[in-house]
């Protein structure tokens, strides 16, 4: 889907939109309305408010190279607006809800236009379903579902999933969003995760020995 997205005709910056949806795993509505002054670029993370968050409470993005470097592209081409992709006709609004699954449906469109009618459909995809690959792929790898889930912030009642939640935490769930940019580099180029997946899991461990040993 990726590389045909390269190949339909919309905004590149869509493009670019599209894939930082998918490097994050953030709901469509949070990225919608995100603003520079979301953005930390010092401590490469961005903080959500709360009001834009299903639970009610301020989420903490960590963001990988990849993201950053997408991030970077989108300030330099809306130097002017307060949003991280504002609306094509007028910078002081954001993109509209509908123009990310518009993007992704001209990409699922040009996938289906260049199969043969012995070949099953390429199915429809939304922005909620690259939230469900972030999911999926990273459960499939064995990454501790826990921190999976408080990437994604979801709430979850138990306490190792609270306790992963937490930002005294922060260092294995930045770890993990970089190993995920990195699969999907890896993915992208046609190759194998499977080296990225066991040095990142190395990775995550020790982050968290370190945050352990510095709440000691």
């Amino acid at each position: 889907m990726l590389d045909a997205l390269e190949q339909t005709g919309t905004m590149p910056t869509l493009r670019l939109a599209v894939r930082f949806m998918l490097l994050t795993g953030v709901r469509k509505g949070e990225f919608v309305g995100a603003t520079w002054a979301e953005v930390d670029w010092d401590r490469a993370q961005w903080l959500i408010p709360a009001e834009r968050m299903k639970a009610g409470k301020p989420h903490t993005v960590y963001l990988a190279e990849q993201a950053l470097d997408i991030l970077t592209t989108l300030r330099t081409c809306f130097p002017s607006s307060r949003f991280l992709h504002p609306s094509r006709y007028d910078s002081a609004e954001p993109i509209s809800q509908a123009t990310l699954n518009r993007t992704i449906a001209a990409a699922v469109d040009r996938i289906n236009a260049d199969r043969t009618p012995a070949q099953e459909p390429f199915l429809p995809v939304s922005v909620h379903d690259l939230r469900r690959t972030f999911s999926s792929r990273l459960n499939d790898a064995l990454f501790p579902e826990a921190l999976v889930e408080a990437c994604l912030a979801h709430q979850k009642k138990d306490q190792v999933a609270a306790a992963y939640n937490h930002a005294r935490l922060s260092g294995p769930r930045r770890a993990l969003m970089q190993v995920w940019a990195d699969m999907l580099d890896c993915w992208m180029r046609g190759e194998s995760a499977r080296e990225v997946i066991v040095r990142g899991k190395v990775k995550i461990d020790e982050a968290a020995h370190d945050e352990e040993g510095m709440n000691l």
